[in-house]
């Protein structure tokens, strides 16, 4: 992601479990506002990252990547769950951001796949989170705080994950 380099913590996630029950802690710490900008490869974990998530957030819905829908929001939880995945918008997204503003900026929690292809035009407080596939040794995910309350969040997550 672009913007001042950050401290970026590397989490070893060994199966799609390990995944999910890292999405699962961050979904029990994180705070109305919260926005996640989830980048990685096609098959990384974006979506089952996202899955956890929900669950994390007590949502009793199930969590489907919203490739061709743009969006989806799980409101059964402790906070509305945003997930957005800019795929299909490719480069095209950044004329096409207007929509984005209630999800970026709302009292949920907002997890954006593919949030690359927003660069500057992410929120600036924010936590970032890179999934990468290691084949059949797993996934890293390296996670970093952009902004205070994304500190705060990610201190949290990171003392429940240990």
């Amino acid at each position: 992601m672009r913007g001042i380099p950050v401290r970026q913590i590397p989490i070893s996630l060994p199966t799609a479990d390990e995944t999910r029950a890292f999405g699962r802690a961050c979904g029990r710490v994180v705070q109305p506002g919260t926005v996640l900008a989830l980048s990685g490869r096609l098959g990384a974990g974006k979506t089952t990252f996202v899955e956890g998530l929900a669950q994390g957030l007590a949502s009793s819905e199930e969590v489907s990547s919203p490739t061709f829908a743009l969006a989806a929001c799980y409101a059964g939880g402790r906070l509305p769950l945003y997930h957005l995945d800019l795929y299909r918008l490719g480069e095209a997204v950044k004329q096409e951001v207007d929509w984005l503003d209630e999800y970026l900026y709302s009292d949920g929690v907002a997890a954006v796949e593919w949030a690359e292809l927003l660069g500057a035009l992410l929120p600036a407080d924010r936590l970032d989170v890179y999934l990468e596939d290691e084949g059949g040794a797993g996934r890293m995910a390296y996670v970093a705080a952009l902004g205070r309350a994304a500190s705060t969040v990610l201190e949290a997550w990171m003392q429940l994950w240990r």
